[in-house]
């Protein structure tokens, strides 16, 4: 028996092989042809796998269950064996009040609820497809699906699994592999997981043959999540792999240290008798001090302070920075821009270089209208031009437009059908009932290499078969042999020099960036229409020359009105912007010109237009060498598409392609740095991007508008200078308490700072900077300043911690530590503070609104101008400022009032003393960054 069945499975392997490679000769020849398939997987063609549970059971053992399996979660253990070792732990104790909420939301909230959204439209747990078991059909789960069904498929549906295609016809799907909808028949029956099914009728079905993990989409998404980029590719590391590891350099390289060396000097004081209790009496007598003593002296409080103090100067709250300030950006810009509803890519968004991106709705308004017809020698300026038409020609133009349409057989229309039958039906009225007097025989799918599409129909009024073709106007136009003028009864020889009039005409019309289509047609008198009945394959072919050219018409797809600063913008922001389009070279120039892509005069352009087959014949010097300078890429295919993202990236830039899956976008969008899924709304296809584009998108992007996508930029940027203000803030508060420690420690053999007062820092003043600092919104001058970022470079990004914000921690520590010395050895001569408990209490109230007011500081990391410039419009900033200065005074007069052997309450001087402090941590930060700054360049790193 184990024999028998490792022969199926080894069977089954070849099977799966074959459709995965699309090996039509190995499936005619070693396999026998689908029929042989099919008896290998003991499956009945006609009428499905026997209904029973047992059978399935067993098939779903041999062959597996068509279920994506996720990776496992860590074990309990191994994670809370991680905080432990990482020291985050303490921490995480002493901030369980404060943060477990503010970590929750951000956390919880903005994490699983978006990914419990997305896993709802990932997999298929959930879907229902119709097939067919025992001769009946049945609707079941696609998780359900098992090798050897045979699944009925219709339009809108998703292919559910690898599998073979049985029988149907005009079965088209996109696959995210070509730019158009794929057309499957007995010559490519191959079926892949994810496809949509854009158009078919007549009973389409599939074998299916690989199910599960072994699908060859699930083998592609697996292997990029794991080892998706090449070897020779570095990842940029995360921001939050960045943050942990500056955490555990503070941890090992300076907090523990620091302990250590001040609990050291303390017990060396004390026990040489200069340490003093709050009364000033010596603490150590030798002889005279019993265990007692030692164990009541102010030197275990040290010790206990100095590793608190330890525990907050490892800035755990940095972990909670980060998702906090991306769960506040997400939320802010699908509330303020209702485009973005995944914004996984975030992190590498700040240092793109090259964004490449499609142009059909995303450069465009994706809104296309007719705007120029010709018929004959005679352009038809308006459609009163039309009532000069005859009437056999209007006819022969109603079925051309009708029947041979997107939307003849499909619930889905593309952009450019959707014009023309618009234009036909409003402008020029015609009768589009002409479906119901006509029998389609056979179609001819759109083939984006031949750039046309036909249809083979006859007439029920007089048993006549006709055959229309439409396409791109220099196609068609070569098929011709004849045309009608605008009189439409007799047909006129194409000779060469009307052939040349029409190129002429053509070209015209694509210099004004109108996308060119021609309708041509013929009489067969030699076609059987009863052969379209047939469901063998043995269908009528379509008459492909000797044709009569009916019409051209002119079609344009405007250019969004804003999209020419928008490419503007990138371009002084240090992003080069590059076109993917479908269009020929004239054309596709007079786009690029429009958005602002290419820029000069058209004799003297700079940046280069190329055609995709040209790039692809480059040797990989040449396409090195000529990569920067092209903009736009004409005539593109898929692979073109990715060749392009892979030669950019080995030149350095750091690559995001704007697209979907159902253009041709996929294999790019995955090998780019950053996939972008454009135009969910507007998308093309049985409602819009497929679950494929979602799949392999790192940011979507509802509204498709490019514009979005600098927007996109602008709040990515935003996200990591709100984490890096927060870093500089949090390095400020670490380094001046570890300072204030050692310094104090050493010098007056004390520290003024309990454990009390380092545990209300980090409860209240990280958490409650954190949420001010995440809600900051994005500038325009944060996208000037952006630092573009080259794989060249040492440093694969630049650093968390810049040499601007080195200098602007080290001038605010500098001053916080003069603040806390000059109050801890000066209170009673400048002040008049005579009591020490009343002195703690002042140093502490002054270190900590030291630490609120430099939250202004932070929030300019670089610029000289005012620290208040727009805080007007940040609220939220504002109102987190308000509640920490509010908790502040509630601890400082309720809560450390009880503690009276350390602490007293301040009156109004001491606050406002404390106040005065505060505020003149401003002018010093405004002094500070005066002082220049060289941050190392490009040039230096490389």
């Amino acid at each position: 028996m184990d024999a028998v069945m490792s022969n199926k499975q080894i069977k089954h392997k070849k099977i799966m092989n074959v459709v995965k490679e699309k090996d039509l000769e190995g499936l005619n020849k070693r396999l026998k042809g689908i029929k042989g398939v099919a008896k290998t997987l003991e499956t009945d063609i006609n009428n499905g796998i026997d209904d029973d549970e047992k059978k399935i059971a067993q098939r779903r053992k041999n062959f597996g269950s068509n279920a994506y399996k996720k990776p496992p979660p860590e074990g309990f253990l191994r994670t809370t064996w991680r905080p432990l070792q990482e020291f985050a732990i303490l921490n995480k104790l002493m901030n369980i009040l404060a943060a477990l909420i503010l970590f929750l939301a951000a956390t919880a909230v903005g994490s699983y609820v978006p990914s419990a959204h997305k896993s709802k439209e990932v997999m298929m747990d959930g879907h229902k497809i119709e097939v067919l078991r025992s001769a009946r059909r049945r609707k079941i789960s696609t998780s359900e699906i098992v090798v050897g069904d045979v699944v009925c498929l219709k339009m809108g549906d998703k292919v559910p699994a690898d599998g073979l295609f049985l029988k149907g016809q005009n079965l088209q799907v996109e696959d995210g592999e070509s730019a158009d909808a794929v057309q499957v028949n007995e010559q490519n029956p191959f079926l892949f997981s994810g496809s949509q099914v854009v158009d078919g009728y007549g009973g389409c079905q599939m074998m299916v043959t690989t199910v599960g993990m072994k699908k060859k989409w699930c083998e592609i998404m697996s292997q990029h999540s794991h080892d998706g980029k090449s070897d020779e590719e570095e990842e940029i590391p995360t921001v939050e792999n960045r943050v942990n590891q500056l955490i555990r350099s503070i941890r090992n390289k300076l907090a523990l240290p620091v302990a250590l060396i001040g609990s050291a000097v303390v017990l060396v004081r004390y026990f040489t008798g200069t340490t003093k209790d709050i009364d000033g009496n010596q603490e150590f007598i030798d002889g005279h001090t019993t265990h007692g003593d030692f164990f009541g002296s102010s030197v275990l409080k040290f010790v206990a302070a100095a590793f608190v103090t330890v525990v907050v100067a490892i800035p755990e709250s940095l972990r909670l920075c980060v998702p906090l300030t991306v769960f506040y950006s997400k939320k802010r810009m699908m509330a303020d821009m209702e485009m973005v509803s995944d914004l996984s890519g975030w992190e590498k968004m700040p240092f793109v270089t090259t964004i490449c991106t499609d142009k059909t709705g995303t450069l465009s308004v994706n809104q296309m209208k007719v705007e120029t017809f010709w018929v004959g020698k005679y352009r038809l300026v308006n459609e009163a031009y039309f009532s000069n038409v005859s009437d056999s020609l209007k006819n022969l133009l109603e079925e051309g437009i009708a029947l041979n349409t997107s939307g003849s057989v499909r619930k889905s229309t593309t952009p450019t059908d959707k014009a023309i039958l618009s234009w036909a039906v409003h402008d020029l009225e015609m009768d589009m009932g002409v479906k119901s007097t006509c029998k389609v025989v056979n179609l001819a799918a759109f083939d984006s290499q031949k750039k046309r599409s036909g249809v083979l129909m006859e007439r029920e009024v007089d048993k006549t078969v006709h055959v229309h073709w439409k396409g791109e106007a220099e196609v068609i136009l070569e098929m011709c042999s004849s045309y009608y003028d605008i009189s439409g009864t007799t047909s006129e020889d194409l000779g060469a020099e009307q052939k040349a009039a029409f190129q002429r005409n053509i070209q015209v019309m694509k210099e004004s960036s109108l996308q060119c289509i021609a309708f041509a047609h013929i009489e067969d008198q030699a076609a059987d229409a009863t052969t379209g009945d047939q469901t063998d394959g043995s269908r009528q072919t379509l008459k492909e020359d000797g044709l009569v050219l009916l019409a051209l018409v002119g079609i344009n797809d405007p250019s969004l009105p804003q999209m020419k600063s928008v490419v503007e913008d990138c371009q002084k922001a240090g992003i080069d912007v590059k076109m993917f389009t479908g269009n020929d070279v004239s054309m596709a120039k007079d786009i690029a010109r429009g958005c602002g892509i290419l820029t000069g005069t058209p004799n003297q352009e700079e940046g280069e237009v190329i055609k995709g087959e040209q790039f692809r014949v480059y040797s990989p010097n040449e396409r090195n060498e000529k990569v920067d300078k092209i903009r736009v890429m004409e005539n593109s295919s898929p692979d073109d598409k990715l060749l392009m993202v892979k030669t950019l990236k080995k030149r350095g830039h750091i690559v995001a392609v704007c697209g979907n899956a159902t253009n041709g976008d996929a294999w790019a969008m995955i090998e780019a740095d950053v996939g972008i899924s454009m135009g969910i709304r507007e998308g093309t296809g049985a409602g819009g991007i497929g679950v494929s584009s979602k799949k392999i998108s790192d940011i979507v992007i509802l509204d498709g508008n490019f514009a979005s996508v600098l927007k996109v930029v602008r709040s990515s940027i935003g996200i990591y200078n709100n984490i890096q203000k927060f870093i500089q803030f949090q390095l400020t508060l670490n380094l001046a308490t570890l300072a204030v420690f050692i310094i104090s420690a050493i010098a007056a053999g004390e520290i003024p700072l309990n454990s009390s007062h380092v545990l209300w820092l980090n409860l209240i003043i990280n958490t409650l900077a954190a949420l001010a600092l995440a809600t900051e919104k994005p500038t325009e001058e944060q996208i000037r300043n952006r630092r573009p970022l080259n794989r060249g470079r040492k440093e694969k990004v630049p650093p968390l911690i810049s040499m601007i914000m080195w200098r602007n921690i080290l001038g605010q520590v500098v001053y916080q530590i003069a603040v806390v010395l000059v109050l801890l050895f000066e209170a009673d001569s400048i002040f008049g503070i005579e009591y020490v408990t009343v002195r703690n209490s002042l140093i502490f109230n002054a270190f900590m609104l030291c630490q609120v007011f430099n939250e202004f500081n932070a929030r300019n990391l670089e610029n000289i101008k005012s620290v208040f410039k727009g805080i007007h419009r940040d609220i939220p900033f504002l109102l987190v400022i308000a509640v920490t200065i509010c908790v502040q005074m509630v601890f400082v007069e309720f809560l450390l009032y009880h503690d009276r052997d350390y602490f007293e309450r301040l009156e109004l001087r001491e606050w406002s003393i404390c106040f005065g402090f505060a505020v003149i941590s401003w002018p010093i930060d405004w002094i500070v960054k005066y002082i220049p700054v060289r941050e190392k360049s490009d040039v230096d790193e490389a």
